[in-house]
């Protein structure tokens, strides 16, 4: 049977892109596209960023790098120096798109930014991923991963009232970054294709980060409406006057809940009664004076009273493992389910069902790895994890042949630095 059609397969993508924007150009190649890697002559600097396949540090063992650019081609090119930038140009004539992420006007000055090539390429969609957006005050400023966070507002919400903010393990804002610019590529190619006309997208992380928190709770909203921030609050939610508990442990370890109160509560209070274990909230003339209409989220009891509740519901849960209480919640229609491992959702029946993470071959490394599978699922045109990485400037020759480019000529532009 004849493997399914891909998605992007007409298109052809420079990419250009650091850390930030570089899972962007995946997403890319893996939906069919044909995505070239442009990287400096002594290979990107994001190569040297472990982890490393058996712990190796190489160019090609470092499995960051996997994740962010599989499925892409890789050619060296050095566009500082004129025939590197000879070269860019004629790489430009066959590309729909091009992915970048450096700093606003480092392009501008060696004469390749989009306002410089658009006269010439009309229909070319170019995508900028920067920490801050092409203008404004903060244009210039430098970023990272947890500048993002930090500017973006995120970072203020992470953690417990009484300390600092704390982030999180995994580079959260630069794959925000890369997905946010991914979505209005292909928004632009689409149009692209229908008028022939390009444009380039302005993608900023700080932006794209903010934006996150227009979500449950409406985040951004509440200063303008309740004249107040809402605040750090570790295992609590505190988008009102009593704070209530969202993370218990149980027998084998944590669980998440939907909290103590709300359109569950009577089921829930049923099961403990059964086990002897509802205490206090047994008593249907405390229930019904600590909730005002359901699924109002205001509650009419004060925060002492409130963690005398949750202190019983705790004890409770306590008595049952993740499992059992995954179970309960399934029966009962509860706002209950485990908190899992990195190691635990690996091997989570749901995601083994879905087929989201792929043992692949990195012939490079040494061998099979467990690999991150696609973020969404299209059943016409798969997205297609394959793994594969390419060594810097593995594909110089097959690109570089198809410019027209001889053998010597090749020859000559390695020997002066160039590719």
């Amino acid at each position: 049977m004849p493997a399914p059609p891909a998605a992007l397969a007409p298109y052809r993508v420079l990419d250009l892109t650091t850390e930030i924007g570089q899972y962007c150009g995946r997403a890319f190649a893996e939906m069919g596209a044909d995505v070239i890697k442009v990287e400096p002559t002594g290979g990107d600097a994001v190569r040297r960023i472990g982890p490393f396949a058996g712990d190796l540090p190489g160019p090609e063992r470092s499995l960051y790098w996997a994740v962010l650019n599989a499925g892409k081609k890789s050619i060296t090119c050095d566009i500082e120096k004129e025939a590197g930038r000879v070269l860019f140009r004629h790489l430009l004539k066959r590309a729909d798109l091009v992915l970048e992420s450096y700093p606003p006007g480092y392009l501008a000055s060696l004469g390749l930014d989009y306002d410089s090539l658009r006269a010439e390429h009309p229909s070319l969609v170019w995508v900028s991923i920067t920490g801050f957006g092409q203008d404004g005050p903060y244009k210039e400023y430098r970023w990272s991963e947890l500048v993002g966070l930090a500017l973006g507002g995120l970072l203020y919400l992470w953690g417990d009232e009484d300390r600092p903010p704390v982030r999180a393990r995994s580079p959260q804002a630069y794959y925000q970054a890369s997905l946010g610019a991914a979505a209005g590529a292909m928004v632009a190619l689409y149009h692209a294709r229908r008028t022939g006309v390009g444009q380039r997208i302005d993608a900023s992380m700080q932006e794209i980060v903010t934006f996150s928190l227009a979500g449950p709770g409406g985040i951004t909203g509440f200063w303008p409406l309740e004249g107040r921030n809402i605040t750090r609050s570790g295992p609590r939610l505190n988008i009102g006057d009593v704070r209530w508990r969202v993370f218990y442990e149980c027998r084998d370890g944590h669980v998440a809940t939907g909290g103590l109160f709300g359109p569950h509560t009577g089921r829930l209070v049923e099961l403990m009664k059964r086990d002897d274990s509802a205490g206090l909230l047994a008593d249907p003339r405390w229930l019904s004076a600590t909730r005002n209409p359901p699924l109002s989220g205001q509650w009419r009891c004060s925060q002492e009273e409130n963690d005398a509740a949750e202190e019983i519901f705790s004890e409770w849960l306590r008595r049952y493992s993740r499992d059992e209480l995954l179970q309960i919640a399934r029966e009962n229609e509860l706002l209950i389910f485990p908190v899992l491992t990195v190691a635990e959702n690996l091997a989570n029946d749901q995601m083994k069902h879905r087929g989201y993470f792929r043992e692949v071959e990195q012939r490079r490394a040494g061998g099979r790895v467990t690999f991150p599978g696609p973020p969404v699922q299209l059943s016409a045109t798969p997205w297609r994890v394959t793994g594969a990485v390419a060594a810097p400037g593995e594909h110089n020759e097959e690109i570089y042949g198809a410019l027209a480019l001889s053998a010597d000529e090749q020859r000559t532009l390695r020997a002066q630095g160039v590719v």
